[in-house]
């Protein structure tokens, strides 16, 4: 061992060698991986700390930056030696919930893997302004975060394929609702393999189970009435049957809003609400459930738009949701890259804010 690395490590071990220099030294040497206790939902930490906020008496107290969601939290512990972090207490959640009407943006949390889809990179039309990223990056969860709060929006409508499937959206769920814990944005699940089959019965119930059991107790999880809320996709083959499954499973009190399909007012079995998603319309009603407005729908693969972006027919739209009075009112999306139907900023219509022209919008014409 050096010299010099053997003086450090006698110093810190004798009876005078825990210092205040000393100290700063360890605590700035490391990241540390925390769970709140003090909290009732426990949020974990991998927090990297300020020298400055560590006082004589060894409290730190200030702020500190949490790698795991690009965000500054005040923090306040008893710092002992050898480097023991004692007493730890951070933030307290943001505990509310939106009322009615709710202003949410279906999200994707499918890069980097949708950016490719063979042989084509990038599958998309526009170029975003945060580059063509991936949703495992902390600082863009981060961004996207705080875009959705400048939008005005109360909550994400957030793409889901189950916990095993992939794109794996489940892997990177917590980090949304980490970020969120403190503001008041909220995250809801988007069941996306009802579109793209007919999971039974059963297998609904234990994916509902499975959300209220890892998702639903966290402050940022959306609820309506104490109900957690599921957004679930939809094909075009569905009927009433569908309804009748959804019934069936949700054992569990969960506030059920289903993709609705020719005849869907006249199924004995209704969910809690009923939602659109198309974009190949700039509005779409559907009274007094929902109401959603889209800015455009341009698909990487196709000759043409199906709906032409017009930022001025986009602010029409914006009002014309707010006068709707819809409980849901629907953003048609926040990042769909492949298929053009982003919010999101981009090269393309960047502004000066840093959100782009339609978040912009948003952000003036939504209380």
């Amino acid at each position: 061992m050096p010299a010099a690395a053997l003086l450090s490590v006698l110093a810190l071990a004798s009876p005078h060698g825990w210092t205040l220099a000393h100290a700063r030294h360890v605590l700035t040497a490391h990241t540390y991986t925390i769970v709140d206790t003090s909290q009732p939902d426990q949020p974990r930490y991998e927090l990297k700390l300020s020298a400055g906020a560590l006082h004589r008496s060894f409290v730190y107290d200030g702020d500190a930056l949490d790698t795991l969601t690009n965000t500054k939290v005040s923090v306040h512990f008893r710092f002992q030696r050898p480097g023991r972090i004692v007493g730890f207490g951070g933030p307290a959640a943001d505990t509310s919930q939106p009322s009615f009407p709710i202003r949410a943006a279906f999200y994707y949390a499918w890069y980097p893997e949708a950016w490719w889809r063979d042989p084509v990179f990038p599958y998309s039309l526009f170029h975003p302004s945060l580059d063509y990223y991936s949703a495992v990056d902390a600082l863009v969860v981060r961004d996207h975060s705080d875009a959705f709060l400048y939008a005005h929006l109360n909550a994400g409508i957030y793409s889901w394929w189950g916990a095993d499937g992939y794109p794996p959206t489940d892997l990177r769920f917590w980090r949304y609702l980490a970020a969120a814990r403190t503001t008041p944005l909220r995250w809801a699940l988007y069941y996306e393999r009802e579109g793209y089959g007919d999971p039974t019965v059963e297998q609904i119930r234990r994916d509902l189970e499975y959300i209220r059991d890892t998702y639903a107790s966290k402050p940022a999880y959306l609820k309506v009435d104490g109900r957690f809320v599921v957004y679930v996709y939809g094909d075009p083959r569905d009927g009433c049957d569908m309804a009748a499954r959804w019934r069936a499973a949700n054992t569990v009190g969960a506030y059920v809003v289903l993709k609705a399909f020719a005849g869907f007012r006249d199924c004995a079995a209704q969910p809690d609400a009923w939602h659109q998603y198309s974009a190949a319309l700039p509005e779409y009603e559907l009274l007094p459930d929902s109401f959603m407005i889209a800015p455009g729908f341009d698909e990487r693969s196709e000759a043409e738009p199906r709906l032409a972006r017009d930022v001025s027919r986009w602010r029409t739209d914006v009002g014309d949701m707010l006068a709707s009075s819809a409980r849901w009112q629907l953003v048609l999306s926040f990042n769909e890259w492949p298929e053009g139907t982003a919010v999101e900023s981009a090269r393309e219509w960047a502004t000066p804010s840093g959100y782009g022209a339609y978040l912009d919008t948003l952000h003036e014409l939504l209380p």
